[in-house]
């Protein structure tokens, strides 16, 4: 989703849910961790790659946030030079990021620092691969090969 200027509405809706999200999952692998099982390691671990996620993102959107009002500051301030030539803006809130537009058709980013996107996608993808494991390990362990491990 693009838009011309960041909208304040947006931004503290996805901060909220993404701070709910991240609580929630700290509430649920730590104690995985703790109470072990099969698949214990990889379900906590997948919760907290979300959370690693999920404040990576709260932290791409306050970035923009704090600079809804100083668009043309924050371009001003990631490239002094280039800035004569910004012609316009482009907000992204998937992934957070505010682009510069020049007028010889490229464009640069601002406000947003440069790995946050990296690393939000990196823990995401973790999290996915890790909560894939942990639904293997689950059926592994409940086949019929196994009845005494089978929980209802």
């Amino acid at each position: 989703m693009t838009s011309s200027y960041p909208a304040a509405l947006p931004l503290l809706l996805g901060i909220v849910v993404a701070v709910v999200t991240a609580f929630g999952l700290v509430g649920y692998g730590f104690p995985v961790l703790g109470r072990g099982g099969p698949g214990a390691v990889a379900r906590g671990a997948a919760a907290l790659a979300g959370v690693l996620a999920a404040v990576a993102y709260v932290w791409g959107l306050v970035s923009l946030f704090l600079d809804e009002s100083g668009t043309a500051q924050a371009c001003q301030d990631a490239n002094p030079s280039l800035y004569g030539q910004v012609s316009g803006y482009s907000v992204s809130y998937l992934p957070p990021a505010l682009d510069c537009r020049l007028a010889s058709g490229g464009s640069y980013t601002a406000a947003v620092p440069g790995f946050l996107t990296p690393v939000m996608t990196g823990c995401a993808v973790i999290a996915v691969t890790l909560a894939l494991i942990a639904i293997a390990e689950y059926h592994r362990t409940t086949t019929p090969e196994h009845p005494e491990k089978r929980k209802t």
